[in-house]
């Protein structure tokens, strides 16, 4: 399988490769993403020179809303990590019909020089950094479900972990108090959107996770996002399992956090 993330990763580079290949890429274009959406698309928007709007809440609309702001006529793409992907300004939502035609442009071009989606995936790792990312969610059933979220999200605010799967909690991201604050450190401004939402900073560099409550639905939902700098990777392979551990760490130690509160 290919990930929401992965498959944004392909289309971001295909797409940028493609125009810098005619010169049609300037730094004035820009990528959209949301604040959960793999920070990958971002390292390779900057690996082409071009800027990543990604301080954005869940939902396609604050993308198509953002996109109103800044201009349609340099955007290039906009994604979250739900497989939702938007190509050119003609509509400002997720834009199915397009994306599956640039991918499957992009799988025939990878056919005719003999590699695949994947291979060229792992490329994109040795050029960018290795990057694991995996969704979880937690429902709360019953009459109390709605009650049990908003203590659990209270909980990742006032008493948040101080480890996670061998990696101290560096910092957290309040997106409803609007503050930032750094271990053993007091609250600070966040430039940030205003939502129900909590991002947990761990000590290594592009480890974090981001907690919220669903819109639809009595459960919260945890976005684990891991990373490896390309410098650093001996063996993809490894870095792989190594990361893949590190997930399945961080989602036992989530939920050991979440059955204490």
């Amino acid at each position: 399988m290919v990930s929401g993330n992965q498959i944004g990763a392909l289309l971001a580079d295909w797409m940028l490769s493609q125009r810098r290949a005619v010169g049609t890429l300037s730094p004035e274009h820009y990528l959209v993403k949301t604040l959960v959406t793999s920070e990958m698309i971002r390292r390779i928007g900057e690996g082409y020179g071009v800027k990543t709007c990604g301080n954005l809440l869940v939902g396609f609309k604050w993308i198509g809303g953002l996109i109103a702001e800044q201009g349609a006529d340099k955007f290039l793409l906009g994604l979250e990590e739900s497989h939702g992907y938007l190509v050119g300004g003609h509509v400002r939502d997720k834009d199915a019909a397009v994306a599956a035609m640039l991918l499957a442009e992009l799988a025939a071009a990878l056919k005719s020089e003999g590699q695949t989606l994947h291979q060229k995936l792992e490329a994109l790792y040795w050029q960018f950094g290795y990057h694991g990312e995996h969704l979880f969610a937690q429902t709360m059933r019953g009459s109390e479900g709605m009650q049990r979220m908003k203590t659990v999200m209270a909980a990742f605010r006032q008493r948040p972990p101080e480890r996670l799967a061998g990696l101290s909690v560096s910092c957290v991201r309040d997106y409803q108090s609007q503050t930032t604050t750094t271990a053993g450190g007091s609250p600070q401004p966040l430039d940030g959107p205003k939502g129900d939402m909590v991002i947990l900073d761990l000590s290594a560099e592009g480890n974090y996770i981001a907690v919220r409550p669903s819109g639809t639905e009595s459960k919260v939902k945890f976005y684990m996002f891991t990373f490896q700098p390309a410098e650093l990777i001996a063996n993809l392979d490894d870095t792989r399992d190594e990361r893949s551990e590190r997930l399945e760490g961080l989602e036992r130690d989530l939920l050991e956090f979440v059955e204490s509160t």
